[in-house]
């Protein structure tokens, strides 16, 4: 084989030896990062899977939505720590079943459980571990079913929501980054909560610039 052949082949070789893993990056969410409320044909289309392959290969997404799950979840995420033994970032993505709860204490426990995964996630990852905080998506108040009549006030809440998750990002060296006003209202006419594939390709856009940059 001519020498140029080989030196580039050796080249080739170092290259790949050298090219880096993906970053494993965990998403305790609920049905939004799911994707559960998606018709089959559209499956394709959550969010997260489309991150996961528009980073072509950089980043490796668990997938950990739950339908229905609010930030009272603390089990449920002890239980997700115990079944990834590695993690390089996490992201929390929940506020939206909470924001049914039109009480006072709302905001102030939703901010309490999620700084309580945050600090459960270091202690596991490691004091430096990357967390990125979501703000919840809008909904479309026309298009609710069973709280529908609270639509207006359900909004309010998780308007307010967002803003807590940003304050607790400022206090726990945490990133931070709203999805409110993301999903086109169009993309929620099913039941006003859950995102269809053009909505979830909306979040999609968002959430893979901001994962990119996540360090």
């Amino acid at each position: 084989m001519p020498r140029v052949l080989i030196l580039l082949f050796a080249l080739s070789l170092g290259v790949f030896a050298q090219s880096p893993a993906p970053r494993t990056v965990i998403v305790f969410g609920d049905s939004i990062t799911a994707g559960g409320a998606l018709p089959q044909a559209q499956r394709g289309q959550i969010w997260v899977t489309q991150v996961q392959q528009e980073s072509v290969g950089a980043l490796k997404l668990m997938n950990e939505g739950k339908g229905g799950r609010p930030t009272n979840s603390l089990a449920d995420f002890e239980a997700m720590l115990s079944r990834h033994a590695k993690a390089d970032a996490l992201v929390i993505a929940l506020g939206m079943n909470d924001s049914r709860d039109l009480t006072a204490q709302c905001i102030p426990k939703a901010a309490a459980n999620v700084r309580a995964m945050i600090e459960k996630a270091r202690a596991a990852y490691g004091a430096k571990l990357p967390v990125l905080l979501v703000g919840p998506s809008n909904i479309n108040k026309a298009a609710l079913g069973p709280t529908k009549p609270i639509g207006k006030e359900r909004e309010a809440k998780l308007r307010e929501i967002g803003a807590a998750f940003e304050k607790l990002a400022g206090e726990t060296k945490s990133e931070f980054v709203s999805l409110f006003g993301v999903v086109p209202d169009a993309s929620l006419l099913k039941d006003g909560v859950h995102p269809d594939g053009a909505g979830n390709d909306a979040i999609a856009k968002v959430m893979g610039a901001r994962l990119k940059a996540l360090r």
